[in-house]
């Protein structure tokens, strides 16, 4: 894949303070600065989410609208990644019939307590678009639990998000007080097609869920964040050695060009 002539801005985020239990406080909101550091064409782009109303606090199995977007303000055609951090809490996580998920060490004859495991405490949900527009693509679903990261998924003949890879880590956001130094997993989703000056990609996902826990295991008025990322690249130029897609109506990239294509965004973050 050829490098020369790709364009990229820095990262662009969306924070969101969720209040599970308790006290009420309001959402961060959303950044919408991206900043051009090149001067052969304009990169540029804005992370938007239409649905997101602040000032909610989520009880156990809520669900919210939360359907990030990422919009093209510059004057070339971009190409855009998004990293998603979903927050990971000790708890006691529920099945779908309300009895206790047990952890992996669980003993012969379990107390209460020993239920309580580290886990991803939110769901992201895709729901395809009104009518089945996307479609979607779920990336952890297992059966019997409420467990569900999903993608409005691309395809050969449509727009849409490819699933790249997840990671688990630990980081430091600042803007929540009170919840730092967290356990989260990163979900990286790249888009399968350029976006022109002016236009917008689906929606990542559409929905925020807290998933189904014993309520008590989370002390009042806790605050977490999920934290959304976008990437961009620009469009023009890209030599996509896996195949002669080249991310236009009717070609768009396949699962494996998104993934080639993201080894650059890696490589330029790192280096």
């Amino acid at each position: 894949m050829e490098r020369a002539n790709i364009k990229r801005v820095a990262l662009i985020a969306s924070a969101a303070a969720l209040v599970l239990i308790g006290s009420t406080a309001a959402f961060l909101t959303s950044s919408d600065k991206g900043d051009n550091r090149f001067t052969v064409g304009k990169v540029d782009l804005t992370l938007d989410e239409s649905s997101y109303t602040d000032g909610q606090k989520l009880s156990a199995g809520q669900i919210i609208d939360k359907n990030p977007t990422v919009s093209n303000k510059g004057n070339v055609r971009e190409l855009f990644f998004v990293e998603v951090t979903v927050p990971c809490m000790e708890a006691t996580f529920l099945y779908n019939d309300g009895t206790r998920i047990p952890p992996a060490n669980i003993p012969t004859d379990p107390a209460a307590a020993d239920y309580r495991q580290l886990g991803e405490i939110y769901n992201l949900l895709a729901d395809g678009g009104t009518g089945g527009t996307y479609k979607k693509n779920a990336i952890s679903a297992p059966s019997n639990t409420n467990w569900e990261i999903s993608c409005n998924s691309g395809t050969s003949d449509q727009e849409g998000w490819h699933f790249i890879t997840k990671s688990e880590n630990q980081k430091s956001y600042d803007k929540v007080p009170g919840f730092r130094n967290g356990k989260y997993s990163t979900y990286v989703f790249g888009y399968n097609a350029w976006v022109e000056p002016g236009g917008r990609t689906v929606p990542v996902f559409d929905k925020l869920q807290l998933r189904s826990i014993v309520d008590a295991d989370i002390p009042g008025g806790t605050l977490t964040q999920v934290q959304v990322n976008a990437y961009s690249i620009q469009a023009d130029a890209l030599n996509v050695q896996t195949g002669d897609r080249n991310g236009s109506q009717g070609s768009y990239y396949t699962d494996a060009d998104v993934r080639e294509i993201y080894k650059i965004i890696e490589n330029k973050k790192n280096g």
